[in-house]
């Protein structure tokens, strides 16, 4: 059994990481850990929306090498997606077609996983073949989302703090605002 998601989370910014016993299942010798109560989003920096965004602008997607009609950045790892694209589609068991976000979500998160469409500076949840809109973690200067991105937007503490709870937590599904889609090829 492999747990190189686990290995690359520590990496990205779990800090606190405890492996709490071996174990063997049907002949697979493998070890079950524990994510710990901190996570982190290592991929947020600045507080400025803008100064991020230029981060990306010239960015490539890491399977396709084009830049993306969509780009999208996972927030768990930072690893550059193009989302929605015909490009970067993959054919899963039993034929069905997946997108770069959903294959980028079961290997990085397991199903489930957090990304930036640095587009419109909003969040989106994939999670076990289902995906919902969060909302951003920038705000303008009354405090407001600004999708258009035509004016200065700064990260939200408290946001980022909400973001990072549901995280700990795994607790979108008990998230009432959010209205979750089944995922078509994204």
């Amino acid at each position: 059994m492999s747990f190189l998601g686990f290995e690359r989370l520590h990496a990205s910014g779990c800090q606190e990481f405890a492996e709490l016993s071996t174990h063997s299942l049907g002949g697979c010798t493998g070890r079950l850990f524990c994510v710990a109560y901190r996570l982190s989003l290592p991929v947020i920096s600045g507080n400025v929306y803008q100064k991020f965004y230029t981060q990306f602008v010239h960015a490539r997607c890491t399977v396709c090498k084009t830049s993306s009609s969509i780009p999208t950045l996972c927030l768990l790892c930072g690893t550059f997606l193009c989302c929605n694209s015909e490009c970067c589609r993959r054919e899963g068991d039993g034929g069905q077609i997946f997108g770069e976000v959903t294959q980028h979500a079961q290997v990085c998160g397991f199903g489930t996983c957090v990304f930036l469409q640095l587009s419109n500076s909003l969040v989106h949840i994939v999670a076990d073949g289902f995906i919902t809109c969060w909302g951003s973690l920038y705000l303008d200067g009354h405090g407001e989302e600004e999708y258009n991105l035509s004016r200065p937007l700064h990260i939200s503490e408290v946001r980022l703090q909400q973001l990072m709870q549901l995280m700990r937590e795994v607790s979108f599904d008990f998230e009432s605002r959010l209205k979750w889609k089944k995922v078509i090829m994204v």
